[in-house]
C-alpha cells in the first residue's frame, strides 16, 4: 500500500497518469484547425487502429443512424463530424488510461459511467443554453472526476475505504483533504494540465463543486455542476426538485422537462458508447 501521508499530487501525476500518445496530440492539434481536411484527419486517425475501430462502430450506431453502413474512416469522419471526433478521441484516451480501474472494480465502473453521462449532459446543457464551447463542456464533464480514478489507480482498496468513510462522515472532498492533503478536484485539474488541456478546462475541473470560486468561468462551471448533479440524481433514481431550485439551474431558467429530455438523450448515447468501448 502506498504511504499516502508522503504521497504528493505531483508524484501521483508522474507515476499514475500516462502521457498523451503522440498520435492523440497530433489529432487534437489538427482538430484546432477549422480548415483541416477530412482526408488528413482520417489518415491521422487510421494510425491508431483501436481509435479508428471505435469511431467506425460509433458512426454505424444508433447515435448517428446512417442510411447505409459506414465502411471506412473517412466516411466515419464525415458522418460523425469534427466536434464529435474531438469528443471520441478524448473519451478513447481516458478509457484506455484507466481501463484496469474501469473494468476491475465496481467503484471504478461507477465513476466512469458517471463521468461519461456528465460529459454528454454537459454538452447538451451547453447547447440548450445557446452557448459555444460544447467540446470544452464535454471534456470538463468527462474529466471532472478523473482525480478519483487516479486515486483508485494508486490503491483501489484504500481509496474505496475513503469513499466508504465519506458516506458516514460527510462530504468526500473533506475526507479526501483530511487523508491526502488534497482532493480529487485538485488532482483532476493537475491531470488535465499534464495532458496539455487549456487553463480554463483545468480551472473548471478544479472548481466543479463550487462554481463561485471561478468568476471568469462561472457559466461553464455551473453547467458542469448541473450535469454532475443531474447524473447523480437520475442514476440514484432520486427526484430533481432540489436541483431545479438550485442557484445554478435558476441562473439558466431550465425547467424539469428540459433536464428530463437531456437525460433521455444521455441514456441513448451512453448505451452505444458502452457497447463500443467495453
Amino acid at each position: 500500500m502506498p504511504n499516502f501521508a508522503a504521497l504528493t499530487l505531483e508524484s501521483l501525476i508522474k507515476t499514475k497518469l500516462p502521457p498523451l500518445p503522440g498520435s492523440v496530440l497530433k489529432i487534437l492539434q489538427m482538430l484546432q484547425d477549422v480548415n483541416v481536411s477530412q482526408k488528413a484527419l482520417a489518415d491521422a486517425i487510421s494510425v491508431d487502429p483501436m481509435l479508428a475501430s471505435r469511431i467506425l462502430r460509433l458512426a454505424n450506431s444508433l447515435v448517428y443512424s446512417p442510411r447505409r453502413p459506414v465502411t471506412n474512416v473517412a466516411g466515419a469522419v464525415n458522418m460523425v463530424g469534427n466536434r464529435s471526433i474531438y469528443d471520441i478521441v478524448i473519451l478513447n484516451t481516458a478509457s484506455d488510461a484507466f481501463a484496469n480501474q474501469i473494468k476491475g472494480s465496481f467503484i471504478g465502473r461507477d465513476i466512469w459511467f458517471h463521468s461519461l453521462a456528465t460529459a454528454f449532459a454537459s454538452a447538451d446543457i451547453c447547447a440548450l443554453a445557446n452557448m459555444r464551447g460544447a467540446e470544452e463542456a464535454f471534456v470538463c464533464g468527462l474529466l471532472h472526476d478523473v482525480g478519483k480514478l487516479l486515486l483508485l489507480k494508486a490503491d483501489s482498496a484504500f481509496y474505496e475505504s475513503v469513499i466508504e468513510r465519506s458516506r458516514e462522515a460527510g462530504d468526500l472532498i473533506d475526507v479526501e483533504r483530511s487523508v491526502f492533503g488534497f482532493d480529487h478536484a485538485k488532482l483532476g485539474a493537475a491531470a488535465a494540465e499534464a495532458w496539455h488541456f487549456p487553463k480554463p478546462v483545468c480551472d473548471i475541473i478544479l472548481t466543479h463543486h463550487d462554481p463561485s470560486r471561478l468568476p471568469y468561468g462561472m457559466v461553464m462551471t455551473r453547467m458542469i455542476k448541473i450535469a454532475d448533479t443531474l447524473t447523480y440524481r437520475k442514476n440514484e433514481k432520486l427526484d430533481i426538485e432540489e436541483l431545479l431550485m438550485s442557484e445554478e439551474v435558476s441562473a439558466f431558467g431550465f425547467k424539469a422537462e428540459h433536464l428530463d429530455t437531456i437525460w433521455d438523450n444521455v441514456v441513448v448515447r451512453l448505451r452505444e458508447v458502452m457497447r463500443t468501448f467495453f
